[in-house]
C-alpha cells in the first residue's frame, strides 16, 4: 500500500487554469477530497515552474518527480533486494583502475623556448623507451626525481576521469606495457607516459550495496505510485469536465 501525504488546506485558485477549475470543476462530479488534492497538486506544480492546462500539467513527467517524494512506501524485502543485486550484478562493478608511470619535464611558465626544448627532449626519451622500456627508471632518476604524487614516478592506481584531461586521454588509450607515442603537455610540464597494469574493477558484496539498492527500489515505488495517482486524477478530471 502507498500513502500520499497531502495536507488539507483552503484552496486559493489563481491563473487561467485555476479559474477554470473554480468555475467548472467545483460544480462537477468530483468529490471534495479529489478537488482538494487536485488543487494542492496544481499549487505544487506552479511552485515547481510547471505551467500549462490542467491535463497538460497532470501529464508532465516533472510533476511525477515532484509528487513522488510525498508518497510513503514500504521498505523492499531482503529477497527483493537480493533479486535486484543478482539481476543487475554488473551495474555495481567498480571502474577499472590504471597503474602507470610518467616523466615530467618542468619548464618556466611562459618560456616558449624552454617548453620547445622540453618537448624535443621528451620525444627523445620516448624513442629510447620504445627501444628499451626497462630504461624508464633510470630516465626518471636522471630527468626528474619528484615523487610527491604530482610529478614523475608512479601514476595511480586511478580510474578514468581522475587525471587532467590531456593525461586521461593518453593513459587510458594505452594497453599494459605501452608508451604513449607523443609528449603530453599539461600545466605541470611535458609528460612522457607509460601504462603498466590495468586492475579490473571488482563487484562489491551485497552487504556493501544493500542500502543503495533499497533506496533505489523505494524511489522506483514512489515514482510509480505518483504516476498512477496522477493518471487516476487526470481521468477523473476529464470525466468531470465532459
Amino acid at each position: 500500500m502507498t500513502a500520499l501525504a497531502l495536507h488539507s488546506r483552503s484552496l486559493n485558485f489563481r491563473g487561467k487554469s485555476n479559474l477554470h477549475l473554480a468555475g467548472g470543476l467545483l460544480r462537477s462530479s468530483m468529490g471534495p477530497l479529489e478537488r482538494n488534492r487536485l488543487g494542492v497538486i496544481l499549487a505544487q506544480a506552479e511552485q515547481a515552474g510547471i505551467q500549462g492546462s490542467i491535463p497538460e500539467t497532470l501529464r508532465d513527467p516533472r510533476l511525477v518527480q515532484v509528487l513522488s517524494r510525498q508518497f510513503k512506501v514500504p521498505a523492499p524485502s531482503q529477497d527483493a533486494c537480493h533479486r535486484y543485486y543478482r539481476d543487475h550484478f554488473e551495474q555495481f562493478r567498480e571502474p577499472d583502475r590504471y597503474l602507470g608511470r610518467q616523466i615530467v619535464l618542468r619548464t618556466p611558465r611562459g618560456d616558449a623556448a624552454a617548453r620547445d626544448e622540453a618537448w624535443a627532449r621528451a620525444e627523445r626519451l620516448i624513442a629510447i623507451l620504445f627501444f628499451d622500456p626497462r630504461m624508464f627508471g633510470d630516465l626518471v632518476a636522471t630527468y626528474d626525481s619528484i615523487n610527491d604524487g604530482t610529478g614523475s614516478g608512479r601514476i595511480g592506481p586511478v580510474a578514468r576521469g581522475a587525471l587532467p584531461p590531456e593525461l586521461d586521454i593518453a593513459l587510458f588509450g594505452l594497453k599494459p606495457g605501452q608508451i604513449y607515442p607523443a609528449p603530453v603537455a599539461t600545466e605541470q610540464g611535458i609528460h612522457v607516459v607509460m601504462l603498466d597494469h590495468i586492475l579490473p574493477g571488482e563487484v562489491p558484496s551485497f552487504s556493501v550495496v544493500h542500502g543503495r539498492i533499497s533506496a533505489a527500489l523505494r524511489s522506483a515505488l514512489r515514482i510509480e505510485a505518483a504516476r498512477r495517482h496522477l493518471a487516476r486524477l487526470a481521468e477523473r478530471y476529464k470525466a468531470a469536465a465532459e
